[in-house]
Order: C-alpha cells, then structure tokens, then sequence
C-alpha cells in the first residue's frame, strides 16, 4: 500500500501543481491571448464570410450577409467564455489549452503546409525529443561512469578534476561551442554539415538518409554533451561520495567484498533513486535552453520554431510552445516522482 499511497498522493500533487502553473502563466498572458483569440475569430468570421458569399449565389443581401457573420463570430467567441465573467472565461480558455487547441498561426506553416498550430508543435518536436532526449541519455551513462570512478578513488587525480572540468563544461556558452564545432569540423575539416536535419537534396534510399540524418545529429548532439557532461559528473559523484560514507558500506569492506563490487552492487543499487530523478529533470530542462542549439545548428526542433515565431510576432505560436514546455517541464518532474518511488525500496515498504 506505500507505494500505492505514494502514487495517489503525488498525481494529486501535480495535478494542484498544473493547475496553479498554468493559472499563473494565462494571468501572465491574458492580455495577448485575448488579442490571439480575437484576431482568431475574426479570421474564422471572414473565412465563413466568403464561404457563404460563394455557396449563396447572390440570393443573400449585404445585411443578411453580415448578420450571419456577426452571429457566427459571436459564436466563435462564446466558446472562449467572452461576454463570460472571468472564472468562467478562465475555464473555457484552460480546456483550450490543456486540450492543446492552439488555433491558428499567423506566418509560419507545418511542413505540409498547414497552418494549425497543433499540427505545428508535432511536426517540429519529435525533433527536439530525439535531439535532447539522445544527448541526455550519454550525459546521463557517461557522466554516472566518471562519477563512480572518480568517488571510487577520492582524492585522486579523476576526483580532483571533476570539480574543474564541472565548472569549466558548466560555463561554457552552447552557442559558442556549437559555433566553434561548426567552424572546425564543418568548414575547417569539411566532414560534416553545419547545420539543418537532412541534406538538400536529400539522398536517395532508406539506409543513406539514415546515415545523411546522422551525420546532421552528431554536431549537436556532441555540442550538448560536452556542454552537460562535467555538471551531471560532479552531481554523481557527490551523491556516490555521501553514500560511501554509510554503515552498509562500511559494514560491506568489512566482510571483503571488493571495492568494485560494493561501488557497483551497493551504492550504485542506492543513489539509484537520486540518479533517475536528476535524469529526468535533465531531459525536462534541457527543452527549455533548445533555442540557442537549433538557432545555430539550424536544428527544425520547438527551439527554432520559437525563435521564428518571435522574428516574424507569430503570437500564437510563442503562446503555445510556451505552454507546451510547461507541461513538459511538469510531466517530467512527475515521471521523476515516480521512478523515485519505484527505486526506493522506504516508499514500498509504506
């Protein structure tokens, strides 16, 4: 029944918690997304004005004309709560938004041309999701190594740099490693493009698309983990080092168990809770800085479209990444939550 308890108690949690987020950002946004909404309308007024100018075949006057438009846009209106009092305005506009109807955009269009914000955000993030979502995973593999190797030895030479090279891969800037990654390995070297997702014009087959999307992936990717790597290897080996400390393991060399396996077995099988909980937040987060990355590797992620979208004041557009990396934010501190209470024998055990 703990973990049970446990689950109930969390969902409960967050659910509060997406609420209140999101009370706060439509508070921080009220008054451009009544323009949006508005702006919306009137759109959807004049679209409706033509298709019924051109299916009347002149059998409508101007007056009729315009009365049916003025009573479709008020419709239009009705379902964002207008004329409404503000709770009630309030809850039609969250179930708009927490059932992603986003409406339309201004300038930008999904690849196949539509204009529906919804179909935007998914054609454009699953290439966020695979790009730091990938490089999370070898942060996550390669930083938990270097910070049980270097808490193995503490006070070692491994150990003693890690605080460096944190700080040192921690300060640096991604544009700038991303820049510089392109002016040697794209310009320099000329062994891999500067940018984009997939050559122009694409190659042909199955497998050399593959590879062509690869080779796009690997200066990004590499970016990213260079940048995240020393951060997430000082956090494990903080977490190993405080472990190292407790009775179990002390009482685990008294028995001669070796290093290795106690460091592996032991440790490794504690802080785990702690390591899955830092992992997801790493991926949350890391969609949340996408938009210097895909700005400069050219990168067709959420970053990008973002970054457009503010070029061009594609309003509705900036709402709805906005709101969409919060609730991604939100989910993976619940997925966090959660995998903590799977690790965590205490929870299980009530």
């Amino acid at each position: 029944m703990g973990f049970a308890r446990f689950l109930v108690t969390k969902s409960i949690s967050y659910a509060f918690a997406l609420i209140a987020t999101v009370s706060i950002l439509y508070l921080g946004i009220y008054g451009s997304l009544q323009r949006v909404i508005f702006a919306q309308a009137s759109y959807e007024a004049q679209q409706f004005q033509q298709a019924l100018v051109k299916s009347a075949h002149g059998s409508l006057s101007q007056a009729q004309i315009a009365a049916q438009v003025a009573l479709f846009k008020a419709s239009f209106l009705g379902q964002f709560g207008f004329s409404q009092p503000l709770p009630v305005k309030f809850a039609y506009q969250l179930y708009h938004l927490l059932t992603f109807q986003f409406g339309s955009s201004y300038f930008l269009l999904a690849p196949n041309g539509s204009k529906v914000i919804s179909q935007i955000i998914v054609a454009y993030l699953p290439n966020t999701i695979i790009l730091f979502t990938t490089g999370t995973l070898l942060v996550v593999f390669f930083g938990t190594m270097i910070g049980l190797l270097a808490a193995k030895s503490v006070g070692g030479k491994l150990d003693r740099s890690i605080p460096f090279i944190a700080v040192i891969h921690s300060s640096l800037p991604p544009f700038w490693v991303g820049f510089l990654f392109i002016a040697y390995f794209a310009y320099s070297l000329n062994v891999l493009p500067s940018g984009g997702i997939i050559s122009v014009p694409p190659p042909t087959g199955l497998f050399a698309q593959f590879g062509d999307f690869l080779a796009h992936l690997t200066l990004p990717l590499l970016a990213f983990f260079i940048v995240n790597l020393g951060g997430f290897g000082y956090v494990i080996r903080s977490l190993v080092v405080s472990t190292m400390g407790e009775d179990f393991v002390l009482t685990a060399k008294a028995r001669g168990i070796s290093d290795s396996r106690i460091l592996f077995s032991h440790v490794l099988r504690t802080v785990s809770p702690s390591i899955a909980t830092q992992s997801v937040l790493a991926v949350a987060g890391s969609f949340g800085g996408a938009i210097t990355t895909e700005v400069v590797f050219r990168w067709p992620g959420l970053g990008l479209l973002t970054y457009n979208a503010i070029l061009s004041n594609d309003l509705p557009i900036i709402i709805a990444s906005t709101f969409v990396l919060t609730i991604v934010l939100l989910l993976g501190l619940y997925i966090g939550e959660l995998l903590y209470g799977v690790l965590d024998p205490r929870i299980k055990a009530g």
